[in-house]
């Protein structure tokens, strides 16, 4: 029984040495002072419990910078640190930012924290905190925040004005985030201060919400110009990007009408024979402007009927029909161009067969057939790519203005103005390289300087990437992602613009609008247009000849039907007999012309666009009123501004 009282002592010291181990704020003392300009000028002096646990050297004392006020507008206010203390003594600090605020960090990563009670003490300025009602001005300060990962003993909040006046409603909310508890008390008031103080201890992530209300005239209402310029800075970055988006789509729209825009707009007037005696491939590149599979294909069919080769197709059970292309001896004149392809075409052999295994012979004839096309016809003859070289100077000065208006937009002070346009300006670099060394490799031949090339091609795409990742971070962390992405809605439209820069020159032109008249002839079904401008006389001959034009002009179904009764009579009555020379399949091309014109059409160009395609690239093809105000008591625990919370480190 004598050691009965020593062991309840030791006991209750064992109980509660864990309280005493405990970190945790004893005292939490935030004194404002309101200004006359509506700066609000904060000291917060905080007594904390170390232990080495979470605080190991120092604290980290959070502050949102952007958040929404009570009718949902984005609010960003002003956060300048003036000093801070740690025991009397200035202490070293970072400001780091977060995706709504700011992050002060105090203490040093090389010093640790000795264990046991510390004051440090927070100086700072925060404007735009004041809101102004018709009747009254207030001040909805969450004087703690609801952030703090470790309780809080003691929490004190002091208003102080800038004149000794009285103040009006008041309120006070504690709690988690959104609580509406009220513990705690006003325990001194004077005119021009104010303190509130808490009633029981705050757990972790509680806090101390007050709201004081004051007549108007003591604090000075933000001018318009103030107003304007707070505008400028919160929506600035979006009104930027709509207006960089505008602009962009105006350039766009412009140098396109330029482009395409005919210096001799003349009425186009059905032709009946092709422009200038050009070939059904010539043609179509001359009006596509482009190398296509439909240019192939019109330029086989176009050698079939000029009888210098035949189309024979045979089916083979369910599956797709086989085609093989036999050479013939030929009777009329053939193009350069369908000459050199019919000579690779056949180089092995008289007979080829429309399937993957010959992809060389095939790939060899359309490279063959494109050459001399685009050495009679192509660049700087019929049409022009010096809109789209011009265009590039534009779109990559277009594009450096794009990364500065990214820039701004996501610029903040969270962020240094270094660090943002140093990102933009690797994008911009690994951009630039990028292009300069894919169109060296044009040009470059085999050896050590083309590999070079690969790998630092290899090398810079993942850096180009990760830059744009970066920036993307940094626009969303500074709240400004929207006005981040409206400028880059344009990327599609510049590409699309791009693709459509090639045009016709002077002398393309004047042959372009004879292509176009020889394709309304060919596309007419309404004979009665045409009766007046003599045509010529609709016969199978005619037919067969001006077929490969109507292929490579994609009114091969129109030019068909025209020709459904004349060649259905000509069977019937025996002027023809049998099928064409250049085919043999099984479509009858007099009883189902249309039937006919879409197997050496449309699937004849298939056909030979996935026949002369190599096995490897096919693989990877598939591949307001205050009347709801804080101080009228509709607030809750963490509303208005100030909050935030902390953390040890």
């Amino acid at each position: 029984m004598r050691g009965l009282p020593g062991l309840i002592a030791a006991l209750v010291l064992f109980v509660a040495s864990p309280a005493w181990a405990e970190e945790r704020i004893t005292s939490f003392v935030s004194d404002v002072r309101v200004e006359t300009n509506g700066t609000l000028d904060v000291v917060e002096t905080i007594h904390i419990i170390a232990e080495g646990d979470e605080i190991k050297r120092g604290i980290q004392r959070d502050f949102p910078t952007r958040y929404r006020n009570g009718i949902g507008r984005s609010i960003t206010v002003g956060f300048q640190v003036v000093s801070v203390a740690r025991d009397g003594h200035p202490e070293p600090y970072t400001l780091i930012g977060m995706s709504n605020g700011r992050r002060v960090r105090i203490g040093s990563a090389d010093v640790l924290l000795p264990r046991g009670e510390h004051v440090f003490r927070i100086h700072y300025r925060t404007t735009r905190q004041i809101a102004f009602y018709s009747d009254i001005d207030e001040l909805y300060w969450n004087a703690t925040g609801t952030g703090w990962t470790f309780p809080i003993e003691q929490a004190e909040a002091r208003i102080t004005l800038p004149v000794a006046a009285p103040f009006g409603k008041r309120a006070v909310y504690t709690g988690a985030q959104g609580d509406t508890g009220h513990d705690a008390v006003v325990v001194d008031e004077r005119p021009g201060r104010i303190i509130f103080r808490t009633t029981r201890r705050l757990e972790a992530e509680q806090g101390l919400t007050v709201a004081v209300a004051w007549r108007k005239g003591i604090v000075a209402e933000p001018s318009r110009a103030m107003r304007l310029g707070w505008a400028l800075r919160e929506k600035g970055a979006m009104l930027l990007a709509f207006a960089g988006l505008l602009g962009i789509l105006f350039y766009l729209a412009l140098t396109l009408w330029r482009v395409k825009r005919n210096p001799d707009p003349r009425p186009i007037v059905p032709l009946f024979a092709p422009p200038d005696g050009l070939s059904a491939a010539a043609l179509r590149l001359i009006w596509r402007m482009d190398m296509d599979d439909r240019v192939y294909a019109a330029a086989i069919v176009d050698a079939g009927v000029r009888g210098y080769l035949r189309i024979v197709e045979t089916q083979e059970g369910r599956g797709k029909p086989a085609r093989t292309l036999e050479k013939m001896a030929g009777g009329g004149t053939l193009p350069i161009a369908e000459q050199k392809m019919l000579d690779r075409l056949f180089r092995r052999g008289r007979t080829v067969e429309l399937t993957q295994s010959n992809y060389k012979p095939l790939i060899g004839a359309r490279e063959a057939l494109v050459k001399q096309l685009d050495r009679d016809y192509g660049e700087d003859r019929t049409y022009t790519d010096a809109a789209k070289e011009s265009f590039l100077g534009w779109k990559f000065f277009g594009g450096l203005l794009l990364l500065v208006a990214l820039a701004v937009a996501v610029f903040d002070d969270s962020y240094p103005l270094l660090t943002i346009f140093g990102v933009v300006g690797a994008i911009a670099a690994a951009w630039i390289v990028l292009r300069l060394l894919s169109r060296a490799r044009r040009t470059m031949p085999k050896g050590g300087l083309r590999i070079l090339s690969w790998v630092a091609t290899i090398l810079l795409w993942p850096t180009l990437f990760f830059a744009c990742g970066v920036l993307l971070v940094i626009g969303v962390t500074s709240g400004n992602a929207l006005a981040m992405g409206v400028p880059l809605i344009a990327i599609p439209f510049v590409a699309i613009v791009q693709s459509r820069l090639r045009a016709p020159t002077p002398a393309g032109w004047p042959i372009r609008d004879q292509i176009l008249g020889f394709r309304q002839y060919l596309s007419v079904t309404e004979e009665d247009r045409l009766e007046r401008l003599n045509p010529p006389e609709k016969t199978a001959a005619l037919f067969e000849r001006y077929l490969p034009y109507a292929i490579a002009l994609n009114v091969e179904n129109r030019w068909a039907k025209r020709f459904t009764g004349i060649l259905a009579a000509a069977a019937i009555d025996g002027t023809v007999t049998q099928g064409p020379g250049w085919y043999s399949g099984g479509t009858d091309p007099w009883s189902h012309p249309t039937a006919f014109v879409s197997t050496i059409g449309s699937s004849l160009s298939s056909t030979i666009a996935s026949a002369a395609t190599s096995p490897a690239s096919s693989s990877d093809s598939s591949s307001s009123s205050s009347s709801s105000s804080g101080s009228s008591g509709d607030g809750s625990s963490g509303g208005g501004g100030g909050g935030g919370g902390g953390s040890g480190w």
